[in-house]
């Protein structure tokens, strides 16, 4: 038990990192929202065949691009969804070969199931211009996918006690 034990606390540790992550995540789509940043680059994976766009860094001070440059902020949201996907991926493969109760592992796989539509949504959303109600929808997606995040913590707390 004494592996089970750090394999949950490893588990646990794994999730407290994605619920920061994707919160994260959802803060850059409202700037991204705010600005209208969905408007700007129409592709993906690359935005105007480029890996990383030349308007990236134009504004002065360089920090003001974070907040208020569209490109910026459209391209830091592709990373954090990117990066989220790929950190739930991680929290599902370390789930896997643990012993979990039923709930836990229910959380683990509507935790992957809704990442991968949320990115799905996510890039529906951009390459079709940005239509509202998909727009709508993948908001709503960040508010699950957080919710999902939250229940599979709790779900873990019940396990270590």
């Amino acid at each position: 038990t004494v592996t089970l034990t750090k394999q949950v606390r490893r588990l646990k540790q794994s999730s407290h990192s994605l619920l920061v992550l994707t919160f994260l995540t959802a803060l850059s789509g409202a700037l991204v929202a705010g600005l209208d940043a969905g408007l700007v680059y129409n592709s993906f994976p690359k935005m105007a065949d480029k890996w990383i766009p030349e308007d990236m860094l134009v504004m002065k001070p360089r920090v003001k691009n974070i907040f208020e440059n569209p490109t910026t902020t459209q391209f830091n949201h592709r990373i954090l969804g990117t990066t989220v996907l790929g950190m739930v991926a991680f929290v599902w493969s370390v789930a896997r070969p643990i012993g979990l109760p039923p709930r836990v592992r229910l959380a683990v796989n509507c935790l992957a199931g809704m990442a991968v539509l949320q990115v799905t949504l996510g890039i529906t959303t951009l390459l079709t211009y940005v239509p509202t109600y998909l727009a709508a929808t993948h908001q709503m997606g960040s508010v699950s996918l957080l919710s999902i995040t939250v229940w599979l913590m709790q779900e873990i707390k019940r396990v270590v006690k």
